[in-house]
């Protein structure tokens, strides 16, 4: 494949197929307002091109799918681990591009939506982004009932300080992509990512297939990444999670966090947020009994009272477990977030530590871009390993145990050892 001779961003701006801006001129003119904020942006040293370059020339490009536009840092995934990225390459002055296959950022949400306390000391947050404040999470222990009318059975309570926030996790996801936008990052969403050669990375968006030439490539889309998968590695394992937003009857200022034999390798969960609440559940299992085991939950906490009738949304993905990958450098690739492994193998928490990768990984590739040397590639790696090793590890040797204890029959216990909620979880597994 061809590569693009760049072109001033004026240049390019001339040779654009003339419909798209037909349709206003009040679009043009605002086009040639932010062409000319870009223009004045001071350019970095080896940067393979301007990004206003990029954002004049993929029109054409989408026309001519042979050509390849060269970048600095191609990102993948605008999750939080990925928008983090996309901010500090381009905060130092690089061409970003940062992708997503979704047609709207951060919908629907995949997690609980909660994140803890000392993330807010590291990234601003709107009040407008923050659901409510809880001071604890509750550990149910819980058997059901033969009769669906019953309650269930609880075995074992336990109650712990975890200060933390619920979030709008869709407006949290899109506020960290519009920061990346106005640093400088071409944002696209709708852009999904379809092939690899060498070097080039094909992607097919809105205006048909896109091919870029990027220095550095950040995965950032998730646990099954289709990344790594193009890089020729695997993802997994996984739980499979299924959650739906119910109303409550009466605010709650603690998370509440249920394990029941039959969630096979997981837990459920009940986020409040305000007159709503987040009610999940990740399990071992196949998407439809995992949606059988929340319905089930559901209608137990329907009998107890704690949730009002109706369902508002229901939405669905998958939870990594595998602990911290291998290789979190793979050629000239990076993986943060839930791609690297980072999502915790108990718990599933995973928001705080794709900010923190997301942002190391955006400096690292900066840093390696302006000097000229990957040292702070390797870095990185060792950053990482070094702040999430230990607690992985230890995590990942719990869901053995998990995984090996089959049909345990003191069930209380085995949650005790193995969920983070209890003291026992603190001891180590030798």
């Amino acid at each position: 494949m061809k590569e693009v001779s760049p072109k001033t961003p004026l240049q390019e701006l001339w040779q654009w197929p003339k419909p798209a801006f037909s349709r206003s001129k009040c679009r043009f003119r605002r086009y040639l307002k932010l062409l000319r904020k870009r223009l004045g942006k001071p350019a970095v040293q080896n940067s393979s091109t301007d990004i206003t370059f990029v954002k004049a020339h993929w029109y054409k490009s989408a026309s001519q799918p042979g050509d390849a536009v060269r970048i600095d840092l191609l990102v993948v995934g605008a999750g939080p681990a990925g928008s983090c990225a996309a901010y500090a390459a381009a905060e130092a002055g690089l061409s970003v591009v940062l992708i997503d296959a979704k047609a709207r950022l951060g919908h629907p949400p995949h997690c609980g939506e909660f994140i803890p306390s000392r993330l807010a000391q590291e990234i601003t947050l709107e009040s407008a982004l923050i659901h409510q404040k809880v001071d604890f999470m509750e550990t149910r222990v819980i058997r059901f009932s033969d009769l669906p009318e019953e309650a269930p059975t609880l075995l074992e309570s336990r109650v712990i300080p975890s200060p933390g926030l619920l979030i709008n996790r869709p407006e949290f996801d899109a506020s960290l992509a519009r920061r990346a936008a106005k640093a400088g990052a071409v944002v696209l969403c709708s852009t999904r990512l379809i092939a690899r050669q060498s070097d080039l990375w094909r992607v097919n968006s809105t205006h048909g297939p896109l091919d870029f030439r990027p220095t550095y490539v950040i995965a950032a889309d998730g646990a099954a990444s289709k990344t790594l998968s193009l890089l020729g590695d695997e993802s997994g394992p996984f739980l499979v999670g299924r959650q739906m937003e119910i109303p409550l009857r009466e605010p709650l200022n603690s998370t509440v966090v249920f394990l029941e034999r039959s969630f096979t390798g997981g837990y459920a969960w009940l986020f409040p947020k305000n007159t709503t609440a987040n009610l999940g559940i990740g399990m071992a299992a196949g998407a439809g009994e995992a949606k059988e085991q929340l319905d089930r939950l559901h209608t137990a906490l329907l009998t107890e009272g704690l949730a009002a009738p109706g369902v508002l949304s229901r939405t669905g993905g998958l939870i990594g477990v595998s602990g911290l990958r291998a290789r979190l450098v793979i050629g000239n690739t990076l993986l943060v977030g839930d791609a690297a492994g980072l999502t915790h193998p108990i718990s599933g928490a995973g928001i705080a530590s794709a900010v923190v990768s997301g942002s190391l990984a955006g400096r690292a590739v900066a840093q390696a871009v302006t000097s000229g040397d990957n040292t702070a590639i390797a870095e990185y790696e060792n950053e990482i390993r070094g702040r999430y090793a230990g607690v992985l590890n230890h995590a990942l040797a719990k869901r053995r145990l998990i995984s090996g204890a089959g049909a345990s029959k003191d069930f209380v216990e085995l949650c005790r050892r193995t969920w983070i909620g209890f003291k026992e979880y603190a001891k180590r597994i030798r």
